[in-house]
């Protein structure tokens, strides 16, 4: 059995090169006649033209290896039944299941290419092409590919990203700027060593404010200046009704550990003493918990990846109590930000999905699983229209490599059966049949992205359908 495996493979393995070069040269010298204007403008040279053609070649094999073997499947096949070599095997006892697994296993193989080269090489070669194009070499002299601006939002974490400009290849970034909300328990909290009431106003001392982002923020933000907290501080004679006790003194009576919480503001305030003779106060503080406005605002030179975390070069964060903040607490030199957990891999998504052309994308799938599983993460609210355009694009591109093993499924019932007029009336039909595939392939795909037809039916109905089509029809061979 291992001999015949060999053979049938070798037999259906040479027509499919020949097909496969034949296909590609053909489909190179069309494309040449019609691009030989715009290469002639954008400079290029034979070496140019050449590398053109060799960046594209992964997206041509998405297009021709069904075709070519369709078409390598069909001459053998009908060679091996014009030369009874298919009745002699079936004669000794050889089913025609078993002589086709070689092909099933060609088919399974092609499958497994094309979708490796959908998700790791077909993607950016188009980009690549036309960065060919414009006289720009597909990789810059250091191996970077900029690109850029990128703006998203994760909408989960509540984060706004705007970026200056994106590295392709090594996932650096340029010019970053991040809005970030606070987080839960996010709180506010001001230590004044000393406040004096002089000319109608407190004048303030050893001021320390603090803002934790979150609950548990290990690195609070930190200011320490002498201008007066917001809110301001009430005044003289409300301090006295604070509740507190009291320590008599020689010369005057001293409030001390005095606390009150105003209600309209949420704001607690406590102190350690109060003297209503020289009106100062002593070990001021004052929380409260940050509220709807709050923000933070963080902007870096550069960013790269590192270690699983983003490492930031000149990076600064600005955290602003409300929306009407004019004085926001500035932390210099943040270097690292662990709460990001947008990856290079999340951000190379984002920039095609937003870069899109939907015309290219209405006629065949072009974007990678992974880049829309990315993209849905941030994105969970989708509008119908863009999550079936998504649904449909990851669906196709894991049924469209699959088309290889579908091929082989049309074309054994209608080029294996003996007999003279079989043998053109199979080949005319598994050709249509095929034809038949490839439309509605096209149509439901299209449907599918426009939110007519459910967006896993759109892709997968052709091949469920003609793959049962052809194991009927193979069943019932004679």
């Amino acid at each position: 059995m291992r001999l015949l495996d060999r053979y049938l493979l070798r037999e259906l393995l040479m027509p499919l090169a020949v097909c496969l070069c034949g296909f590609t040269i053909f489909w190179v010298a069309f494309d040449l006649l019609g691009e030989l204007d715009r290469f002639r403008r954008a400079g290029l040279g034979l070496g140019g033209i050449g590398r053109y053609y060799l960046v594209g070649l992964p997206e041509l094999l998405n297009t021709i290896l069904p075709v070519a073997l369709l078409l390598a499947l069909l001459y053998s096949l009908t060679g091996h039944s014009r030369h009874n070599e298919l009745t002699a095997m079936r004669s000794a006892g050889i089913s025609l299941w078993r002589i086709i697994v070689p092909y099933l296993a060609v088919g399974l193989a092609a499958s497994g290419l094309l979708y490796w080269l959908s998700e790791v090489a077909v993607p950016d070669s188009r980009e690549r092409q036309d960065r060919i194009l414009e006289g720009a070499p597909a990789t810059a002299a250091d191996g970077s590919d900029w690109r850029g601006p990128l703006n998203f939002d994760n909408q989960p974490a509540r984060r706004s990203w705007t970026i200056g400009s994106f590295d392709l290849r090594s996932g650096s970034l340029r010019n970053v700027r991040l809005l970030l909300p606070v987080g839960a328990g996010a709180r506010r909290e001001v230590d004044v060593a000393a406040a004096r009431w002089t000319n109608g106003d407190w004048r303030l001392s050893g001021v320390t404010e603090r803002l934790w982002r979150r609950a548990e923020d290990p690195n609070p933000a930190v200011r320490e200046s002498n201008f007066a907290p917001v809110p301001r501080l009430p005044a003289t004679n409300l301090v006295l009704l604070w509740p507190g006790g009291s320590v008599t003194l020689s010369n005057t009576v001293l409030r001390t550990n005095i606390s009150f919480r105003d209600e309209a503001s949420g704001v607690d305030w406590t102190a350690d003493s109060y003297d209503p003779r020289t009106l100062e106060i002593r070990g001021l503080r004052l929380r409260e918990t940050l509220r709807a406005g709050s923000q933070r605002q963080f902007l870096a030179d550069a960013a790269t990846w590192d270690s699983g975390g983003w490492r930031f070069t000149n990076g600064h964060e600005y955290v602003f109590r409300n929306n009407r903040d004019r004085e926001p607490l500035w932390v210099p030199s943040v270097e690292r930000m662990s709460e990001l957990d947008e990856t290079p891999e999340i951000l190379r998504s984002e920039l095609r999905v937003s870069g899109f052309n939907r015309a290219k994308a209405l006629k065949r799938p072009q974007l990678t699983v992974q880049e829309v599983v990315d993209y849905r993460r941030l994105h969970p609210d989708l509008r119908p229209q863009m999550r079936a355009w998504l649904e449909t694009q990851m669906h196709a591109r894991i049924a469209a490599p699959w088309t290889c093993l579908v091929v082989v499924v049309i074309a054994v019932p209608f080029a294996a059966p003996s007999g003279r007029r079989n043998l053109f009336f199979g080949v005319a039909g598994s050709i249509g049949l095929a034809f038949i595939y490839f439309v509605v392939q096209r149509v439901g795909f299209a449907l599918g992205q426009n939110g007519a037809v459910v967006p896993w039916l759109a892709a997968w109905l052709p091949n469920i359908g003609f793959t049962l089509t052809g194991l009927l029809l193979t069943a019932r061979v004679r």
